[in-house]
């Protein structure tokens, strides 16, 4: 039978490409793998015509037949060693198109752009931009998110892939935070508000070109975004805290008011990208700044309406704004390694907490209905009243027994029904209930406080103890989800959306034009960088994310058949 497979492969591996791509070869591995032909599956990866994509998902097809109760021992084993063999192969293909793509680097003559040799990954022209052949495989192609979706450590944690990744978000493969690269990050920042304004007219002279590589690393454009909501932050505590007026826009207003413009075009130009790449994907974080927009512009407008009701109804709305936007800075604090993971830790303690809750919420309802009914039977229905049952037990978990106010006895509280809803006296609690409370109190603390509250900390410290355990998935993951949505982006961040309208406005018509006349080259037609005009690319987004470049699936055939062995 393995005969008949490898000789299969061998007439297969003779026909041209053009007869077979791709998804064919990586159909029949996958068909090698599901049937345990492993040496017929490694021979088909060494003729170079599976990609990276189907050696990962491959793995999966492995790790699920080494889960299944009918595999034997004896077969796990091997399963898990084609696993690991699997995992290396597609390492050394990615490794070997790094060290192409750094050896098609060194041939450059510099900044300029300009070639000492004609290859093929080399790039004409000052602002073009540089064929990252591996980094292009692993982000735009997506194999980047197959390793996370299907959990391959092995291919995460490889330092050349940890390489190409911090070369595309630092702009520097080794990451040393000293203090002379956190003076550069941060005097970067301090200088855009000036330097950026002129990258709107020219970006090709140096030193503009330098500001402009510097600024459209992913890294930087994230910085950027994190200050500018930081800026909101201050002014915004600052307008609820000492200068909030009604019926007046003071000078803080007006700075709000224009950020959250600004704001408001930057998400309408992500709305227009997304149907232009006709990608429209919306998640929580897309809808919650939409809901920091339309929330923000309802609590002003309320604002200048006459009436109490309505200026009250202004500032809970500005309060739950400064709320939302707290958590919407804390998304962007997830760009370090160092804070990614422990961001992520905190989120699943709040899932955690809301699982655990269900049962608390049980337990408080018991306490508080059953000690109410024993020392105040008989109340007046009310909201207020429900409110005050339910809080007892609330109250109680932290600390607040309230000893004192259920052991009162006349003269300082009264039982008399005219008396004590008015609030002159208190109402005094009832013999039985005085009797029963404290054992029934004691009760409560051991089953909430000593029981569940620790199992919720247990609950914690097991959610913290994965995370760690994952932390370099989680960081990874989080590093692609920035990478994917900043490097589409342009190096202009949401606060200057407002000076780069003009420019904005152009290109949308420039492609609205293009899509009513049939000139707008599609993604899947073109095969160069840069064949969109460049104000589209400085103003709008990056267009040459979406290109599926020959030369880049001719640098990993390449590089599958320079990993051979």
């Amino acid at each position: 039978m393995t005969k008949s497979i490898l000789h299969f492969i061998e007439n297969t591996c003779r026909i041209k490409q053009t007869d077979w791509d791709s998804k064919g070869f990586g159909h029949i591995f996958f068909a090698l793998l599901k049937k345990h032909h492993f040496t017929g599956a490694m021979q088909l990866i060494e003729t170079g015509n599976i990609r990276i994509h189907y050696i990962i998902i491959g793995c999966v097809i492995l790790e699920d037949e080494a889960n299944d109760w009918k595999t034997t021992p004896l077969v796990k084993e091997k399963l898990q060693c084609a696993k690991e063999a699997l995992t290396a192969t597609a390492v050394r293909i990615t490794s070997c198109i790094y060290e192409a793509d750094k050896e098609a680097k060194s041939k450059r003559s510099g900044d300029d752009g300009t070639c000492y040799k004609k290859t093929k990954t080399c790039v004409k022209g000052k602002n073009s931009e540089y064929r990252n052949h591996a980094g292009r495989l692993l982000l735009n192609h997506g194999y980047m998110r197959d390793a996370i979706d299907t959990g391959n450590m092995a291919y995460l944690e490889n330092d050349k892939i940890k390489n190409i990744l911090n070369k595309m978000w630092f702009g520097t493969k080794e990451v040393n935070w000293t203090w002379q690269t956190m003076i550069c990050f941060t005097a970067l920042v301090a200088v855009h508000i000036i330097v950026l304004p002129l990258l709107m007219f020219n970006m090709e002279k140096l030193p503009l070109l330098w500001f402009y590589r510097k600024y459209n690393l992913p890294f930087m454009k994230v910085y950027i975004h994190m200050l500018g909501f930081l800026v909101l932050f201050l002014a915004y505590a600052y307008m609820l805290l000492f200068d909030y007026q009604d019926d007046v826009i003071t000078y803080t207003d007006g700075f709000i008011i224009a950020w959250m413009t600004s704001f408001f075009v930057d998400e309408a130009k992500q709305v227009t990208v997304a149907i232009i790449r006709g990608k429209f994907v919306i998640d929580w974080w897309d809808i919650l700044d939409w809901t920091l927009i339309v929330v923000y512009a309802t609590g002003m407008l309320l604002k200048f309406h006459e009436g109490s009701g309505f200026q009250t109804t202004s500032k809970v709305l500005l309060v739950a704004e400064f709320m939302a936007l707290c958590t919407r800075i804390l998304h962007l604090c997830c760009m370090t390694e160092f804070l990614g993971p422990k961001l992520v830790v905190i989120r699943k303690m709040v899932a955690d907490t809301i699982a655990f809750m269900f049962i608390m919420t049980i337990i408080m309802v018991w306490y508080s209905v059953s000690i109410n009914a024993l020392l105040y039977p008989n109340s007046a229905f009310s909201w207020k009243e429900i409110e005050k049952i339910l809080s007892n037990g609330y109250w109680t978990l932290f600390g607040e027994l309230n000893l004192d106010s259920d052991t009162l006895t006349p003269p300082y509280c009264t039982f008399n029904r005219t008396i004590y809803p008015g609030g002159a006296l208190q109402r005094c609690p009832t013999q039985l209930g005085l009797y029963i409370s404290p054992y029934l109190k004691a009760l409560y603390g051991l089953i909430a406080v000593v029981l569940l509250l620790n199992l919720l900390i247990a609950m914690y410290s097991h959610t913290f103890n994965e995370v760690q355990k994952k932390s370099d998935v989680y960081w990874r993951k989080k590093q692609n989800c920035f990478l994917e949505e900043y490097s589409i982006k342009t190096v202009f961040p949401v606060h200057l959306q407002l000076l780069a309208l003009p420019g904005i406005i152009l290109a949308v018509m420039w492609f609205g034009y293009s899509y009513f006349t049939d000139n707008i080259p599609k993604s899947s037609d073109v095969d160069e960088l840069d064949k969109h005009p460049m104000f589209v690319r400085v103003f709008l987004y990056n267009t040459n994310y979406d290109l599926r470049l020959t030369e880049t699936d001719e640098a990993e055939k390449n590089g599958a058949k320079q990993a051979k062995g």
